[in-house]
């Protein structure tokens, strides 16, 4: 889920998110806001309200090198982390605030595999959605470099706390990747985890989110990149 912490992109209050989790009957709540931790406290809080057990975790900026400054656009892709202990959260703050305080580059918290390597333990890795590394090699052909960058997070975090991501989502870019997602977790011997990303949660804040990601979309129009 992204709250209202994912800057222009989710427009979710968390109790309302706990609220209506625990409306469905789900037994938890996974938080993964862009690139910050913020809500981690406020999640714990509404989920003891509310009856639900509450995932922490952060969907990071992945770059090659998030010390570069430079002119041009650098690639950057989505990974989503969650917290297994409390050695896992407090990597994933460490990883946030890096981010900001070293990797910050065109407005976003980023991070590199150097960092991922120093602060993975307690860490469980998903492979991402249509925006990360994986998914964008998946995308554009590139089945080893996908391949290649699997077996990179297996290496940094281990095999038991690797999640191959799939999404049925009804776009056909992801319904592409997740042939290759599949394929290539049963290479490894990985397993498969469904999510969905959800940036709002009841139809009346939907108009909402729309005007988020208009913004978003306005922004990036005006980018000197």
């Amino acid at each position: 889920m992204h709250s209202e912490y994912s800057l222009l992109d989710g427009a979710c209050k968390i109790d309302a998110l706990a609220r209506r989790a625990a409306e469905f009957g789900q037994p938890a709540l996974g938080l993964t806001d862009h690139g910050v931790m913020n809500g981690a406290v406020e999640l714990h809080q509404a989920c003891r309200k509310h009856g639900v057990k509450p995932i922490v975790g952060c969907e990071i900026y992945l770059v090659d090198d998030h010390t570069a400054r430079g002119p041009g656009k650098t690639e950057r892709n989505h990974l989503t982390l969650l917290a297994a202990d409390d050695a896992g959260y407090r990597n994933l703050v460490k990883l946030s605030s890096a981010g900001f305080l070293e990797g910050l580059q065109r407005g976003k918290p980023s991070v590199d595999t150097g960092l991922l390597e120093r602060h993975s333990e307690g860490v469980i890795a998903l492979t991402g959605c249509l925006a990360s590394r994986f998914c964008q090699r998946l995308l554009d052909d590139r089945v080893a470099d996908a391949r290649a960058h699997a077996d990179e997070l297996l290496s940094i975090y281990g095999a038991e706390n690797v999640y191959f991501e799939v999404q049925k989502n009804g776009l056909a870019p992801q319904e592409k990747c997740n042939e290759g997602i599949v394929k290539i977790a049963r290479e490894v011997g990985g397993s498969l985890v469904g999510t969905g990303d959800v940036p709002t949660c009841a139809a009346r804040t939907t108009t909402t989110t729309r005007r988020c990601c208009a913004c978003r979309r306005r922004a990036r129009s005006r980018s000197p990149s």
